[in-house]
């Protein structure tokens, strides 16, 4: 009887699911030089970067690996967006020496048995400095601001809780103002905010609110006049986002010295001047409202004029307006009178304010509103004799009665005469236009949040908390948002708080 030979062993041995022999791409688990899974752990690859180690660098199969694997490199390596002025690639090519296995498929000391020993070709490619995209170092790199905020942060879209309420500055009929820090960055600002429900009782609050807003986007960088950053609202409220004068108002100051000296109230009324001038020669606006409360010191004393709500944009210097605005102590006659005036009203009450700031009252008391109006129409001036005979003159002459006999109402002559007169003889008006000159004035400031330099009848004021509304946001369309279009964002310049002088503006939103 015949005896059975063992068989011979099999070349190829399908495990699992019968899978049929692959063509030995490296995705394959069974591929006709693959070692076993136990081994696999053995094998040691001390290449940084290869061809098998590298999923965006691999062969695509182990046939062609000669020229055809190089090529196939060299255009994938196109593909990456490599410098190559400052960036040099080497392939280097390596060898693994597939090490001896048993045929019965048992791992020996040696490795890989005879039958599955190969060499698998790799490359290495060397990178001598981290990758950087080209995108990436198109854009400006900016450091860490206050908050460790970049610049994208600063140049969007605010909102209210973008903000932390931290003290009332002030309280009016129809808006607040809040001392507010910035969330993002610890930046501390004064948010003026409206409530819509008040405003939209009267058209006229409406278009006096939206004008305010488009002046203070006008003026935003001269250097005695308040800067506006950002400008929102919600469905409830209108908020503007405004430069902190941590120095008070300049009616706090007043009321704690009684009167300035001439040397005081110079400097401040010159810094007004220079307001004033741009204002009416630059803008077009009449202000309307000057008084001591709308002045407002930064941290350093310099002049800082607000409340743009009773300003008037007129085209010309022949544009007229008719309406009885501002506060009583410092009204024009001819606007108490209800006559077509000009800009020579904001010249009556620059008088007016200069002998409140050098008497320590308005020029025409009275013990009620009606009182007073009737005293500045018909009451002849009288002035102290403390005073000296520059400031008397230089009253004399911006309280005149009639508009078109008014120190101020024939410019820009009247200008000249203004920077020239006596009063200011101690003004360097070059140096004070570049805030080149030490204000009077040295708020005392231990620490800005503290508000310390604003009447504790408002810092001592409870706070109302911020609410988000999860509602839509209104339509820009007059018919459902009589607000449309108020929102703003400043320039990067401003934002980012680069000088004062300067005629770049914000963007509209």
């Amino acid at each position: 009887m015949a005896t059975l030979k063992n068989p011979a062993p099999a070349l190829n041995i399908a495990r699992g699911f019968h899978t049929p022999v692959a063509s030995g791409d490296e995705d394959s688990d069974h591929g006709p030089h693959t070692p076993s899974q136990s081994h696999r752990k053995n094998l040691m690859i001390n290449d940084v970067v290869s061809a098998n180690s590298s999923p965006m660098l691999r062969c695509s199969s182990a046939q062609g690996v000669g020229v055809g694997g190089i090529s196939k490199l060299k255009l994938q390596l196109d593909t990456l967006n490599l410098d190559h002025d400052s960036r040099t690639s080497s392939l280097a090519r390596s060898k693994y020496q597939s090490q001896p296995q048993s045929s019965t498929g048992t791992t020996s000391e040696g490795g890989l048995s005879d039958d599955e020993a190969s060499d698998i070709t790799t490359y290495e490619v060397g990178f001598e400095d981290d990758f950087v995209s080209e995108t990436v170092r198109e854009k400006p790199i900016f450091g860490a601001v206050e908050g460790g905020l970049v610049q994208d942060t600063l140049a969007r879209k605010m909102q209210a809780d973008d903000f932390e309420p931290l003290r009332c500055l002030g309280k009016g009929t129809f808006g607040t103002v809040l001392l507010v820090k910035q969330q993002a960055t610890g930046r501390l600002y004064a948010q003026k905010q409206f409530k819509k429900a008040s405003l939209t009782v009267h058209k006229r609050l409406v278009e006096q609110t939206k004008a305010e807003r488009s002046i203070l986007e006008s003026v935003n960088r001269h250097p005695f006049v308040v800067k506006l950053f950002y400008a929102f609202q919600d469905h409830e409220k209108l908020y503007l986002i405004l430069e902190y004068a941590q120095g008070g108002e300049l009616f706090t100051h007043l009321a704690s010295e009684k009167m300035f000296t001439e040397e005081v109230a110079s400097f401040y009324m010159a810094e007004m001047v220079l307001a004033l001038e741009h204002l009416h020669r630059d803008l077009g606006v009449i202000y309307r409202d000057l008084k001591p409360e709308n002045c407002l010191l930064d941290d350093q004393g310099h002049l800082l004029l607000t409340d743009f709500g009773l300003s008037k944009v007129a085209v010309d210097e022949n544009d007229k307006c008719s309406s009885m605005l501002g506060t009583v102590e410092y009204m024009a006659p001819e606007v108490i009178l209800g006559q077509k005036y000009g800009r020579a009203v904001d010249w009556w009450s620059f008088g007016a304010m200069g002998f409140d700031l050098l008497t320590g009252a308005p020029p025409f008391p009275g013990g009620n509103h009606a009182k007073i109006q009737d005293n500045i129409v018909k009451m002849k001036l009288k002035l102290p004799y403390y005073l000296s005979a520059d400031s008397k003159d230089l009253l004399t002459r911006l309280l005149r009665k009639e508009p078109n006999k008014r120190l101020g109402n024939n410019m820009p002559k009247d200008m000249q005469s203004i920077k020239k007169h006596r009063f200011f003889r101690r003004i360097d008006w070059k140096k004070l236009a570049k805030r080149e000159v030490e204000p009077p004035i040295q708020p005392l400031i231990t620490d800005p949040e503290l508000a310390e330099n604003f009447s504790d009848d408002f810092t001592g004021l409870a706070l109302s908390p911020v609410l988000t509304s999860s509602k839509a946001p209104w339509s820009a369309e007059a018919n459902e948002n009589p607000f449309g279009g108020f929102s703003y964002v400043g320039s990067e310049s401003l934002l980012n708080g680069h000088g004062f002088i300067g005629m770049d503006t914000g963007v509209g939103v």
